[in-house]
């Protein structure tokens, strides 16, 4: 998560870090799924669930993007670039680049860019979004009701079988017993 944090913090002002940073994961992954391999044997009686570190790991990153985007946004839209060097030397601001190109360009395209930063768009745009996200945590929810009530069936019919064996066995005992008897008794009117 601290590379995760450095390569956010850092894309913009050094464009070779998000390539160290894609090396060092490869080689860091690599290097633990091996140890994992030769040095670690699973447990064989209790089973992990992934499922609620998920959560941690989701909301921890994202208070991490959160924590990174901040000061990165901070420098583009209100620092002042170096003046004696890099390709925005000669503007007020970082961003102050995009509305000049957006200055320059044809009217079609300067609609475009006015019509896409607009509330008009904006709004209904992140409602669609939360409403993405709300149908998909429904989905979830009754995927989860869902394996409950399947395990809870599978419990159920597994004990009804169990029933069923313990009643049944006698009789089959007693089944086999008289057609054992019936075949000796048979054998014995042949003879």
């Amino acid at each position: 998560m601290y590379y995760q944090l450095l390569m956010w913090l850092g894309f913009f002002f050094s464009p070779a870090l998000p390539l160290l940073q894609v090396i060092i994961l490869f080689a860091t992954f690599y290097i633990k799924k091996y140890s994992l391999m030769f040095n670690l044997e699973p447990q064989k009686d209790t089973l992990f669930r992934a499922s609620r570190t998920k959560v941690v790991s989701t909301l921890t990153f994202l208070v991490v993007l959160g924590g990174s985007v901040f000061p990165v946004g901070y420098a583009l839209s209100r620092l002042h670039p170096s003046s004696l060097c890099g390709p925005f030397r000669t503007k007020a601001t970082f961003l102050s680049v995009i509305s000049e190109v957006v200055d320059t360009s044809s009217s079609g395209a300067k609609e475009f860019f006015e019509y896409m930063s607009s509330a008009g768009f904006i709004v209904p745009l992140i409602m669609i979004l939360i409403a993405t996200i709300c149908v998909q945590a429904a989905i979830i929810f009754a995927k989860a009701k869902l394996l409950q009530l399947t395990v809870t069936q599978l419990d159920v019919e597994r004990v009804q079988l169990i029933h069923i064996h313990e009643k049944a066995l006698p009789a089959m005992i007693e089944l086999r017993r008289v057609c054992v008897s019936s075949r000796a008794h048979t054998s014995d009117n042949l003879n």
